[in-house]
């Protein structure tokens, strides 16, 4: 008896939720598998006014009017519910816990706070566009602010935005290797938009790769590709480090701009910097302007200049031709090749130990500077045209002597 008082209990609580139509101790819903009375009645007639006055309902106001059902209370649903106009008795729930059910679904969060400092922005769950040939979305809304700051599109495929375990998220991956992690099949890709709207000159940029290269492309721009890096090349082919130094085949350069590259000696022919022309002005073959090998060799189709100017330099001496003179003429000027060089590769000029001991210029003696050599052959020139002009006035007197003593002679002659 006691059974049954309580189950009349309850099932009056649940009518008057208008959660169920009839309750019997027991009895299983055969569409679902749960208990009878768990399903919804069926779907009220639409809310509009019309419709609202043909069926007697007074509750499509804000203020709950007799027929709304309030529950001053918790509401504990031991089941799935059903929510929306066009929800019906005995709705198959699946796994379903919570269902909305009609043309337009909706679920929205109202803030009702009202006091200083105390955020109050309302939101709103929307599947799809209301209007006819709308979106297929699911959004998030900004009631608010009147703003909607994620959207997802109905085709968007599986994985399209996957967040792992550890924080890390995919963009068509269910499995980010790293903190973002973008996959596709043709060129994923970033694409940095800048429009027009803030008043500065739209331009746009992408960031992309895929098996041929990683590359910038100017979009804008017509779609150059200002920056390509190739797969395959090396570790530090273009390293910039701390200090600002860039070094090419260097993770730590010692120089603004240090190229390191390991080639043999007598790989004389691979180009360390190359400088080319393409213009069609040159002739064919013609197109490098500048050449430096791995072996150290220097060639320029121009001519090379130094910085003499006078303002550029200081603490200015004069130099005895003689001494200069005398010195170059014992120097050894020998012909020689190049260690690892072919034995016909030959050059001829002294060796810098040799020029540094014996005129003390530059600062390493292992190196000759050109502009050095030039001023001792110079200055070797100007000593050479001292003496002869010293030999020229030296014959010019043994010259006139000469013709003084002829003349006597004739005199005495006759």
């Amino acid at each position: 008896m006691q059974n049954r008082i309580v189950t009349a209990l309850v099932a009056a609580v649940l009518l008057s939720m208008g959660m169920a139509r009839a309750f019997g101790e027991g009895v299983v819903d055969a569409a679902d598998g749960r208990p009878y009375g768990s399903t919804p009645m069926p779907a009220s007639p639409p809310t509009t006014p019309q419709a609202a006055e043909a069926s007697g309902r007074t509750d499509t106001g804000g203020t709950p009017l007799p027929n709304d059902q309030v529950i001053p209370d918790d509401l504990i649903v031991q089941g799935s519910a059903c929510v929306g106009l066009d929800c019906v008795n005995n709705e198959s729930f699946g796994f379903d816990t919570l269902r909305l059910k009609e043309n337009n679904t909706r679920i929205k969060f109202e803030d009702t706070s009202a006091s200083a400092g105390f955020a109050s922005d309302d939101w709103q769950l929307t599947a799809n566009d209301s209007e006819s040939g709308g979106t297929n979305k699911f959004s998030i809304e900004n009631i608010t602010g009147a703003t909607v700051p994620f959207t997802v599109s109905g085709p968007a495929p599986t994985n399209s935005l996957f967040i792992g375990t550890t924080g890390r998220i995919g963009l068509r991956t269910a499995s980010p290797a790293l903190d973002l992690h973008i996959q596709t099949t043709d060129t994923p890709a970033i694409r940095l938009d800048q429009t027009n709207a803030g008043g500065f000159t739209a331009q746009t940029w992408d960031v992309a790769g895929n098996e041929a290269n990683f590359f910038v492309r100017d979009v804008t721009g017509g779609s150059r590709l200002p920056l390509r890096i190739r797969p395959g090349a090396p570790t530090s082919s273009v390293d910039v480090a701390a200090s600002g130094n860039v070094g090419m085949g260097t993770a730590s350069p010692g120089s603004w701009l240090e190229i390191s590259h390991s080639a043999p000696a007598s790989a004389r022919s691979t180009y360390a910097l190359r400088v080319i022309n393409t213009s069609p002005d040159f002739p064919a073959g013609q197109s490098d302007r500048f050449v430096v090998d791995s072996s150290g060799n220097v060639t320029a189709r121009g001519n090379i200049y130094q910085l003499s100017s006078r303002t550029s330099k200081e603490n200015f001496s004069r130099n005895n031709h003689k001494m200069i003179l005398a010195k170059l003429e014992k120097l050894e000027i020998p012909s020689w090749n190049y260690r690892g060089s072919p034995t016909d590769d030959r050059h001829l000029g002294p060796v810098a130990e040799d020029f540094h001991d014996s005129f003390g210029l530059g600062k390493d003696g292992r190196f000759v500077a050109t502009g050095d050599v030039a001023g001792i052959a110079l200055l070797s020139a100007q000593a050479l045209q001292a003496e002869l002009r010293e030999r020229d006035t030296r014959i010019a007197d043994l010259e006139a002597r000469l013709a003084a003593l002829e003349s006597r002679l004739t005199h005495a002659a006759q």
